[in-house]
């Protein structure tokens, strides 16, 4: 069970696709993440690897617009279709791609964001390389930020390169990467 944290959907729960598919973010990691953030009304906002859609719905439901998710996985695709549902949210754009295709399509469709959220599968390190791809593919703004899960330390070039700020709850990480 998935618990909205802040804003206009506070206390609401949805679901999430199988655990051995997804590992959906904490909930006291989530709050801190939106804590570091600040103010996001108004700002665009990308989950590329969205699992059950949750920190997606979690930013529009703090005031984020436009929200684009993503996964490439068909079951994850399904669950977040019926989170948005469930809450009657229909602005918030879906894609089950691959997460290169989604952002090809971001890119050919001129479409930026101020915040692009990464959370991988398990197999997907996030490193110095993966940052350098998706800053390719011009679908974040200037001034934006990308904010990385992960159970893994960052590579130091990624450190040494961009301003980082490290939150952490128990294994997990979260890197707030700027200067992009």
């Amino acid at each position: 069970m998935i618990r909205i944290r802040g804003g206009k959907y506070l206390h609401r729960v949805i679901k999430e696709p199988d655990a051995s598919i997804t590992r959906p973010t904490k909930d006291m990691a989530k709050e801190g993440l939106f804590n570091s953030l600040g103010n996001i009304f108004n700002k665009s906002f990308l989950d590329l690897f969205s699992g059950s859609g949750s920190i997606g719905i979690e930013a529009y439901s703090r005031g984020a617009n436009p929200v684009i998710l993503n996964d490439g996985g068909k079951e994850p695709f399904l669950v977040i279709k019926e989170n948005l549902k469930s809450l009657g949210i229909n602005d918030i754009k879906v894609f089950n791609l691959d997460y290169k295709m989604c952002l090809k399509r971001l890119e050919d469709e001129k479409v930026k964001f101020d915040i692009i959220f990464l959370d991988p599968p398990y197999k997907m390190e996030i490193n110095y390389d993966f940052i350098e791809k998706i800053l390719n593919h011009n679908v974040l703004n200037e001034c934006g930020i990308i904010v990385a899960e992960t159970d893994y330390d960052l590579d130091s070039k990624l450190i040494d390169k961009y301003n980082v700020k490290l939150l952490k709850y128990g294994r997990s990480k979260m890197y707030i990467i700027k200067g992009l």
